[in-house]
């Protein structure tokens, strides 16, 4: 496996990699096969210290060309004392691996120990051996530059580094670089030791007296079987846990509930033995640092497909072999108290996790909701995360325009009426909601909430869930609720007449009512109650508000480039386009993921019922006399709202236009 090269100035030389072990200094070959260097004992090279990543960095060399690359490792890669993403190495550069230093050799050059100086114990960077001055400097990316396989300068003799990047993925800093690592196949990461050496950091790597031959090492004692668990899936969820921000809590610290809040599985260790414990975790973690919304685990043909929806979009993150994947289900099914010998039908739960906090209180409660589906090659499962720490706590912390707050603040206060939340699915109605209840004054009334399911536990609510098998509907469980003396009702949902009268009757007869409904736009919502039946005379004095509500991603302030807007963007604009010299994009970098967007941004249209309106309600309404009506309101539509995010550089003009589209279609 070790690479024979030459060239019209050198005779054949074999590139080498030389490290101390112990107080000896030991020898790898270099191949076009990569060399994994770590702590995790299923590298080719398996290295101690505290400095060290579980899958630090990789060696290889192509044509003889030597290369290094980082694998995002906590305390970086360093050549020559400078931190590199991917370096080209030349022989005698010195490459600190955490407390570890090797060094590039050409097969024939006498030992490089004695180049080395042993880092000091009190020194977080070790002293570098000086490379001789014959040697060219290597060509470097920086740490900084996300592009891996940028062009490396390169003498006139040596071949272009595109032979290497067909080989090559990229570093894996965003989620679908990460993925490209498993296409690389378990066999070019991890070795088996085919002579079984025990005792020794070589174990699991290669052959030791593989080192005292010849001739490569023979390729087809580096096969190794992995049925049943992959060892590249725990590698790029830690890698990808380790990129993102928040460092609150890693995988041991996450206790695992089940739906009846008994803990399964506690916190404070790994579970031995239970590799499936240990990867769901892991695929937790990186939910919670990434701001995912749901998880998908897909079965498909020989694995497991897992997806994970970033600010809305499905993005790729890891295969999982089948067995693996089987036993993650299988824990999920345990949590969520699911039957286990059931495949065929479709299957509900819940389960919870336990995390730690950096203020008080020491652990918070994170909520899935689970959900199984039968499919062509096994079940899908999909969790959805209902984590509280991310939801708006108050009204104010929508960032609404301060006229819409205002109003809605002042509805709050008042003791009847009707405030309901419209968009289509996936556009934040319900967490608008719940920050509407949060601001109703819950310690001084008696708010009751209607949901399908409860999402969301909120202190000092009472919450319902809606169980239609036992015939508990909106409709039925709102008839119930009024005799529990409500002062604030919150209906998940109107979907049918009989909820929409209920509830507009009892936000006339002295009931503070939330709720949302599936219309595209504020006008809409009341033609969509009357088109339901409800009388328009009720529907004129139920009505107080109506806010309509779209999910914008917001641009990623570190990487975000401005450009000159075109005529077209700015005539969309209208107005809002006068003084705006430039426009942003998404570009993509380590800090998003590589999206170009960072969070979620609402924009909103609100319609505040007046007299003139209520007029028009109780007539025969159209679209125009209901905005001739709101002339006298400082009514707004949502696609100005969207435009001023981009006029503000916080959201691309293409972002809107495609959820302005659809308020078109």
């Amino acid at each position: 496996m070790g690479l024979l090269v030459s060239d019209a100035r050198r005779d054949f030389v074999e590139l080498m990699l030389e490290f101390i072990e112990g107080q000896e200094p030991r020898r790898f070959p270099l191949g076009d096969r990569p060399v994994s260097v770590g702590r995790h004992s299923d590298n080719k090279i398996v290295i101690g210290g505290t400095l060290a990543s579980r899958f630090h960095c990789l060696f290889w060399a192509k044509q003889g060309r030597a290369f290094v690359r980082d694998l995002n490792s906590s305390n970086g890669t360093f050549v020559n004392g400078r931190q590199v993403t991917t370096a080209e190495l030349s022989p005698r550069d010195v490459v600190n691996v955490g407390d570890t230093q090797f060094v590039l050799i050409a097969s024939g050059d006498a030992p490089a120990s004695g180049g080395y100086v042993p880092p000091a114990a009190t020194e977080p960077e070790p002293v570098l051996m000086t490379p001789s001055p014959s040697m060219e400097e290597p060509q470097w990316v920086d740490s900084e530059d996300t592009g891996a396989f940028d062009e490396l300068a390169a003498p006139p003799d040596l071949p272009s580094l595109e032979d290497v990047a067909a080989l090559e993925r990229p570093v894996p800093d965003t989620l679908n670089d990460l993925t490209n690592v498993v296409e690389l196949g378990v066999e070019d990461i991890i070795e088996e030791d085919p002579a079984g050496v025990a005792g020794s950091n070589w174990s699991r790597s290669f052959d030791a007296s593989s080192l005292d031959q010849d001739g490569p090492i023979p390729l087809e004692q580096a096969d190794v079987s992995m049925e049943g668990y992959n060892v590249d899936s725990e590698v790029i969820l830690a890698e990808l846990a380790e990129s993102l921000p928040d460092r609150t809590f890693a995988g041991p610290d996450i206790a695992l509930l089940s739906a009846r809040g008994q803990i399964m599985h506690p916190a404070g260790k790994a579970a031995r033995g239970k590799d499936a414990v240990d990867l769901f975790r892991r695929m937790l973690v990186v939910a919670a640092r990434g701001r995912v919304t749901d998880i998908h685990i897909e079965p498909r043909e020989g694995g497991f497909q897992v997806r994970m929806r970033v600010d809305g979009t499905m993005v790729d993150v890891v295969r999982v072999p089948v067995p693996m994947g089987i036993r993650v289900q299988a824990l999920v099914k345990v949590l969520g108290e699911i039957d286990l010998a059931q495949r065929n039908t479709i299957q509900e739960g819940h389960f919870s996790a336990s995390v730690p906090t950096d203020r008080p209180p020491a652990t918070r409660r994170i909520d899935y909701r689970v959900s199984f589906a039968p499919s062509v090659h096994g079940q899908k499962l999909v969790i959805r995360i209902l984590d509280a720490s991310y939801a708006p706590m108050h009204v104010r912390a929508l960032c609404l325009p301060g006229w819409m707050q205002e109003e809605i603040e002042r509805s709050l206060r008042k003791d009847a009426g009707m405030l309901l939340v419209c968009g289509p699915t996936g556009s934040g109605k319900t967490t608008t909601l719940y920050a509407l209840v949060r601001g109703s004054n819950v310690q001084r009334r008696n708010v009751i909430t209607i949901e399908d399911p409860v999402e969301i536990q909120l202190e000092s609510v009472t919450q319902i869930p809606v169980d239609e098998e036992h015939d508990k509907g909106f409709a039925s469980l709102l008839r119930s609720v009024l005799r529990q003396d409500p002062d604030v009702i919150m209906i998940g949902e109107i979907r049918d007449a009989e909820t929409a009268r209920i509830a507009m009757q009892a936000a006339v007869t002295g009931h503070l009512v939330f709720s949302t409904i599936h219309t595209r736009d504020t006008a809409g919502t009341i033609f969509r109650l009357l088109d339901l039946g409800v009388e328009p005379y009720l529907v004129a004095q139920a009505l107080h508000l109506v806010l309509a509500q779209r999910l914008a991603r917001q641009l990623c302030p570190h990487c975000k480039a401005g450009y000159p807007p075109s005529k077209a963007e700015l005539d969309a604009m209208g107005d809002i386009a006068k003084g705006v010299r430039q426009l942003f994009r998404p570009v993509g970098c380590p800090k998003c993921l590589g999206t170009g967007y960072w969070g979620r941004r609402a924009f909103f249209e609100l319609l505040t019922a007046n007299d003139d309106l209520r007029d028009v309600i109780v007539k025969q309404p159209t679209l125009q006399t209901i905005r001739q009506a709101l002339l006298s309101t400082r009514f707004q539509p949502i696609q100005s709202s969207g435009y001023k995010l981009v006029a503000e550089g916080a959201v691309a003009f293409s972002e809107i236009e495609r959820i302005i589209g659809q308020l078109n279609d």
